[in-house]
């Protein structure tokens, strides 16, 4: 009887912690204008077990990171300004030396961001377009802008003729293509960061019906080359930073 107690008692093991059977690596961010921050965070993945290597399970793995976060002092949420409300995300393209080289995956505006632009009484425009980088990858942009009422206007509403909004989504396309095409995915993304589109938006959508709130939503990777190219990747991590300078002169 005694024996079966002991049994019974003594039969539980002690339930390890998960966390401590992990190896941790560090995020390092790709040199990019905008982006001022070098790490941010780190990621665990499991040790090595039956052949299978640390590296290997993060491989590809994506990270989310609000790009107010990659300033020298990260900045909080701020409905006024757009970066604040940005989320990037980074695929983890090779490891070294317990680093994690990130390559540019996606990026998209803020559930709470998007909820906000959205209105009554006046027009909703949308565009996309499929952007080639010259290093051979293929994103899908979306933009959205909405009408605004003109200046002394007494009507409540400001909707815009069914011409006028394919006016205003052919002009949004042309300029994502003049702005973002035929450039390599570092000014790519460089672009996106610092609102490049959103300027343009401003400017030149206006001589067709007065727009507010001009932004890139989305962007979406649809085509990636079927090989890493290491060498562009240790380039996207180690270059002069006076690349960035001259495209901010732009």
């Amino acid at each position: 009887m005694g024996k079966a107690t002991q049994r019974k008692s003594g039969g539980r093991k002690k339930k390890a912690d998960a966390f401590e059977k992990k190896e941790w690596f560090k995020l390092k961010l790709p040199k990019i204008n905008g982006i001022k921050a070098p790490y941010y965070g780190w990621t665990p993945a499991n040790k090595t077990s039956q052949g299978v290597t640390s590296e290997s399970r993060l491989k590809d793995r994506v990270v989310t990171i609000r790009c107010g976060d990659l300033e020298d002092t990260p900045k909080a949420d701020n409905q006024e300004e757009l970066k604040t409300a940005i989320n990037l995300k980074f695929r983890i393209a090779d490891t070294k030396d317990n680093e994690c080289y990130l390559d540019f995956h996606g990026m998209e505006l803020t559930r709470d961001k998007t909820c906000s632009l959205l209105k009554k009484w006046v027009t909703l425009v949308e565009a996309r377009t499929d952007i080639k980088t010259t290093d051979g990858f293929v994103f899908r942009v979306f933009a959205l802008t909405l009408t605004r009422k003109q200046n002394g206007q007494c009507k409540k509403t400001a909707y815009a003729k069914t011409s006028q909004v394919k006016r205003i989504r052919q002009k949004m396309i042309d300029i994502m293509i003049n702005e973002l095409g035929n450039r390599s995915t570092r000014e790519f993304v460089g672009r996106l960061i610092v609102d490049k589109c959103g300027e343009h938006f401003k400017k030149e959508l206006t001589f067709i019906f007065p727009v507010e709130l001009p932004v890139i939503r989305k962007v979406r990777l649809i085509k990636r080359p079927g090989q890493e190219n290491l060498r562009r990747i240790n380039d996207l991590h180690t270059a002069p930073e006076e690349e960035d300078d001259k495209m901010e002169e732009e």
